[in-house]
């Protein structure tokens, strides 16, 4: 951050999601382990160990010592107030997951308030980390959102109804036009995302290149003839019988 320049900002138009949320990470790893050395805190796997080795009544004990341990340990939340648009953050893709896996593990809720538009990878991250989503429709109340719906801590949001978003939107943005996609070609290597084949089949992220067979027919197997049902009783098309000669 001391090396950033003012020329290097007015560069990049797009956000730099995925460094904040690194940036964060490490400033919370950093007060997690201060305030265990200063209060001798225990970490998640002593709390495994503690849970493995009592026998039978290990799982009780395990979910026990992890809600206690949950609330003795620091705890910590991220907020994202993001003013962009949906697809503003696609060439992150992977460090944004990565970061959104690592918050998910450390349970550290990410916390979204959307001043305008809407983002496709913040809806992903607060519903991994089971944090707060928010739409503002009035942006001039935006203290009172806030206070009501960010202030409350993780202790507090157990007795408490949080705004959610139910209906979440889970499909990726492509690397090449940043729109989102609901079918795409995959880099098998990297996990870059096309919403069509690249020039010359070489991924534009790791150049690996992609065996597509965009261009080929698909099989088209044969259908099956069905067989026709006969009627109950009929018998199919028979031999015609000759009428009796009438006696005298």
């Amino acid at each position: 951050m001391d090396s950033t320049t003012g020329d290097d900002l007015r560069s990049n138009m797009s956000t730099m999601l995925a460094g904040a949320l690194t940036l964060a990470l490490s400033h919370t790893n950093r007060r997690t382990l201060a305030w265990a050395e200063e209060h001798g805190g225990a970490n998640g796997d002593d709390a495994a160990a503690d849970g493995n080795g009592n026998g039978g009544g290990g799982s009780t004990a395990t979910s026990r010592y992890s809600a206690s341990n949950e609330d003795e340990r620091l705890q910590s939340r991220i907020l994202v107030i993001s003013v962009s648009g949906s697809t503003d953050a696609a060439h992150q893709y992977i460090p944004v997951m990565n970061s959104i896996f690592a918050c998910q593990r450390l349970n550290i809720p990410i916390d979204v308030c959307k001043l305008s538009g809407d983002a496709v990878f913040l809806q992903q991250a607060s519903d991994a980390t089971k944090g707060v989503y928010m739409a503002l429709a009035e942006p001039r109340g935006l203290l009172q959102y806030l206070m009501m719906a960010f202030l409350p801590d993780q202790r507090s949001r157990r007795h408490l109804v949080l705004p959610t978003r139910v209906d979440v939107d889970f499909r990726a943005a492509c690397f090449c036009h940043r729109r989102v996609v609901d079918v795409g070609f995959v880099c098998s290597i990297c996990l870059s995302i096309f919403c069509e084949p690249p020039p010359g089949n070489d991924c534009m992220t790791c150049g690996t290149h992609l065996d597509i067979e965009g261009n080929a027919k698909p099989a088209l197997l044969p259908r099956k003839k069905k067989k026709k049902k006969r009627v109950n009783g009929a018998s199919g098309t028979g031999t015609p019988m000759s009428t009796p000669t009438p006696g005298p």
